[in-house]
C-alpha cells in the first residue's frame, strides 16, 4: 500500500487553473488499486466540489478519500464537501477580509485578479485566467498577484497574519495555518504506509512531504512538477517532471504506473 498525497493547484490542472480529466484518470486508478490518496490544498471546498470532484467516477468508492482544503481550516473525507469540518481557530476576521477585499477592487487589478468568494477561513485574490495560450496574459496576471501581495502585506502583519503567493493566487492566513496542519492531521489517521508520494508545485508542498518524514514514515518520494529548480530536503527524494502544471503530475505517474 502506498500513500499519495496531491498538491491540486498546478498539479491536477492546467496553467489556467482547469482541472484535468486525464490526470483525474490516473488517480482513479490509484484508486482502484486500494492505495491511500489524499488532497492537500488551499482551495475551498466550494471549488472542489464544483469544479474537481464532478470528474471523479460515481463508481469508484471515494469514502477514504482525505481532503484538507484552506491549507488545513477544513478537513474531511469522502467527496460531500458539505460533511467536512470548518475549525474556525483559523479563520481571519471580517474585518480584515473587507480591507483586503477593498485592496482588490483597484482598477489597476480589473480583468487580472478578483476576490475568491468561496473561501471560509482565508482573504484570497485569483488570477483571471485568459485564453489557453494566453501568455501575456498570464505574464500580467503574475505580476498583479506579486504587486497584489506587497500591497496587502502592511493589512496581514498588522492582524498577526501571513501572506502566501500560491500559483494561481494570494492568501492572506492565520499565521499558524499551512499545509503542514492537514498533512499531520491525514497521516495521524492512516498511521503507516509502505511508501510516500507526494506531489507539487511550490516550494511550500515539500511541508507535506517533511511532515511524513518527521511523523516517522520512510520512502518518501516529492515529485516536482513546479517551475524552477526542485526544493530539496534530507531524507526525502525529488523527481522532477520536464513538464509544469498537470502535463507534469500525468508524466511521473504514469512512471510510477
Amino acid at each position: 500500500m502506498a500513500f499519495y498525497m496531491f498538491d491540486v493547484d498546478g498539479v491536477l490542472t492546467d496553467e489556467n487553473a482547469r482541472p484535468d480529466k486525464d490526470a483525474v484518470a490516473l488517480i482513479e486508478i490509484l484508486a482502484k488499486e486500494g492505495h491511500v490518496l489524499s488532497f492537500v490544498t488551499g482551495r475551498s471546498r466550494g471549488w472542489l466540489g464544483d469544479y474537481l470532484f464532478p470528474l471523479f467516477d460515481d463508481n469508484i468508492d471515494w469514502s477514504s478519500l482525505y481532503c484538507v482544503s484552506e491549507h488545513g481550516a477544513i478537513k474531511g473525507r469522502g467527496t460531500d464537501v458539505s460533511s467536512w469540518n470548518f475549525d474556525d481557530h483559523y479563520d481571519i476576521s471580517e474585518e480584515v477580509k473587507k480591507k483586503l477585499y477593498e485592496v482588490s477592487q483597484n482598477e489597476k487589478y480589473e480583468d487580472l485578479i478578483q476576490w475568491d468568494n468561496t473561501k471560509e477561513a482565508m482573504g484570497t485574490v485569483e488570477a483571471v485566467h485568459g485564453e489557453p495560450g494566453n501568455k501575456e496574459h498570464l505574464e500580467n496576471t503574475r505580476k498583479a498577484l506579486r504587486e497584489y501581495a506587497e500591497e496587502v502585506e502592511s493589512i496581514a502583519n498588522d492582524s498577526n497574519n501571513k501572506t502566501v503567493v500560491s500559483t494561481y493566487g494570494v492568501d492572506v492566513i492565520h499565521p499558524d495555518l499551512s499545509k503542514k496542519i492537514g498533512a499531520e492531521w491525514i497521516i495521524d489517521e492512516i498511521k503507516s504506509a509502505e511508501e510516500v508520494f507526494v506531489f507539487g508545485d511550490s516550494g511550500g508542498d515539500m511541508v507535506m512531504a517533511t511532515t511524513a518524514r518527521d511523523k516517522g514514515l520512510s520512502n518518501i518520494t516529492f515529485h516536482w512538477v513546479g517551475e524552477g529548480d526542485s526544493p530539496e530536503e534530507d531524507g526525502i527524494k525529488t523527481i522532477s517532471s520536464s513538464n509544469s502544471y498537470s502535463e507534469g503530475t500525468i508524466e511521473l505517474l504514469k512512471k510510477l504506473g
